[in-house]
């Protein structure tokens, strides 16, 4: 064995071309370095050397993969240098999408990067079991030269271990028993099918990077079992900027070497849950859910920039004067007071089709009407808002006080535009329709004459709201009426249906009439 050796690793971005015969292939010439690690390794002292490389490990990568792989590498050059200004540290990272998309060969790449970059460092590669293990450790067999490592096969119940020329060690271990991942520390972690993975895995590994301030990474389809939806959880929470994460998406159309029309086809073999899971990388709901068309990856985002702000002239016309926001409230002293805040858009494509947001969202725990109003005034809004709020606030208050109703309150504190959900009656709308009416603008059925539109989203940062749509669930085939996310969605929906939901036609009144005495004379007339 040679006392020294290039342990050298080049990450490219790439493009890829057809051949004659059909298959995808790099494209000579398109290389661009984006990342250059390692050197030369002496084995003997166990440290790098000078000296002059001759071979190196080129790691492609598609455009598809192109944003994640430009965060890896600058995290990878912030983490050599220690130089983490400018950003906000980030700890963990999920990549999330359908089958074929990439993301596992991105992940697995990522941990071999590092322990070439830091010598001596500590992986581990989690699967949900041993067995299905057995693609990660085909994945690093592929990836790296044989004479980069040493690899123990696992015997039952032990996991197989790669030992780098480098003294870095990669374990593949199982995430049956999360408890066993406490023990030790652990430089780079990786969660393989994280949503097949107990979300005690997760929180043992996170303490365990701590030493040597590391990453753990996740990799996950979007889940189909309730004890998968941690993940969707971080998704959200990722998104929303109130965790130290980042959330990746990969789209198997984004991968080249993937053979799209075959993972297409599946849509006429398996249920419509299933393709837009497993194929699309989509989060359809777990369970029976009350907003079905809810998506968190379709759902949540900010506006196009191209989008133009309608909200005043959409409320002049609706409520006989402008208004830059409207504000949906529903007022239950237990669990919280909460208000959604609305914003209307319009694409320039379609400008008669009016886009509702909620672009932001105030919740006050064991709160009043004072409580909830100065949690908005704190956050900016005013008087000048319209208010879209349950209509029992005109004969009582949050806290069912006899002689007291929410609406005096708000008037006593300057806000006097004031609307019920239902503008042609005194009582809100039927939960079920306000359902409908929601679920129809968060996706609209295809028809024959165009495809299905969302026309309703919510602002990434509205965290509580975004987890309500999400998963209130139906209890008993109708809405759960006791569930702490009921009171977040009205507040949503109240809007919704006061802009969008079906007007209420009066049924004619039946008048009776009996049949009178037979006139023959009269009968004979007409004939």
């Amino acid at each position: 064995m040679a006392r020294r050796i290039d342990l050298v690793i080049v990450v490219c971005i790439a493009d890829v071309e057809t051949t004659a015969g059909g298959q995808p292939q790099w494209k000579p010439g398109t290389d661009v370095e984006i990342g250059r690690y390692g050197g030369r390794w002496d084995r003997r002292s166990r440290r790098w050397v000078s000296g002059k490389t001759t071979q190196a490990l080129i790691m492609r990568f598609h455009r598809g993969q192109e944003e994640a792989i430009r965060w890896f590498v600058d995290w990878f050059r912030r983490y050599a240098t220690g130089d983490w200004s400018g950003i906000d540290r980030i700890w963990s990272t999920l990549c999330i999408g359908g089958r074929r998309s990439g993301k596992t060969h991105i992940a697995c790449a990522m941990m071999i990067v590092f322990g070439i970059l830091v010598p001596k460092s500590r992986l581990w590669a989690i699967s949900p079991t041993l067995e299905t293990g057995d693609e990660l450790d085909q994945n690093f067999r592929d990836m790296l030269p044989r004479s980069w490592y040493r690899r123990r096969q696992a015997k039952t119940g032990r996991a197989t271990t790669y030992t780098f020329a480098n003294g870095t060690t990669l374990h593949l271990r199982s995430g049956v028993k999360p408890e066993r991942l406490k023990a030790g520390r652990v430089d780079m972690a990786l969660l393989n099918e994280a949503q097949e993975i107990d979300e005690a895995a997760y929180t043992k590994l996170r303490p365990a990077t701590a030493d040597r301030s590391g990453l753990v990474m996740m990799t996950a389809n979007p889940p189909d079992r309730p004890a998968g939806r941690w993940v969707e959880e971080y998704y959200n929470r990722a998104r929303a900027g109130s965790i130290a994460g980042k959330a990746f998406v990969f789209d198997p159309r984004d991968n080249p070497f993937a053979n799209y029309e075959s993972l297409a086809a599946m849509s006429a073999e398996v249920d419509e849950k299933t393709y837009q899971r497993d194929v699309l990388g989509l989060f359809p709901p777990i369970g029976d859910i009350v907003f079905f068309a809810w998506s968190p990856r379709e759902s949540v985002r900010v506006p196009p920039a191209g989008f133009v702000d309608v909200t005043p002239t959409f409320t002049k016309t609706h409520l006989g004067r402008a208004h830059d926001h409207v504000v949906g409230i529903d007022l239950q002293q237990t669990p919280h007071m909460c208000a959604a805040v609305f914003r209307f858009y319009a694409d320039p494509a379609e400008p008669d089709q009016p886009i509702a947001w909620v672009i932001d969202e105030v919740v006050v725990e064991d709160a009043d009407e004072n409580d909830l109003i100065d949690g908005l005034e704190d956050r900016g809004y005013d008087g000048t808002c319209a208010v879209v709020m349950d209509a029992s606030a005109w004969w009582q208050d949050g806290a069912h006080t006899r002689g007291k109703t929410s609406d005096r309150a708000f008037r006593a504190r300057g806000w006097y535009a004031l609307f019920k959900p239902q503008k042609d009656s005194d009582r809100n709308p039927d939960i079920v329709e306000r359902v409908k009416a929601t679920n129809a603008r968060l996706k609209s059925a295809a028809t024959a004459i165009g495809p299905s539109r969302r026309r309703m989203f919510s602002m990434p940062q509205n965290e509580r709201i975004n987890r309500a749509m999400q998963v209130w669930e139906n209890r008993g085939g109708a809405p759960n009426r006791r569930s702490d996310y009921a009171h977040l969605c009205d507040a949503v929906s109240y809007v919704v249906y006061r802009f969008f939901g079906r007007p209420k036609v009066k049924a004619p009144k039946l008048e009776y009439r009996g049949i009178g005495k037979l006139d023959r004379k009269e009968l004979f007339k007409r004939w």
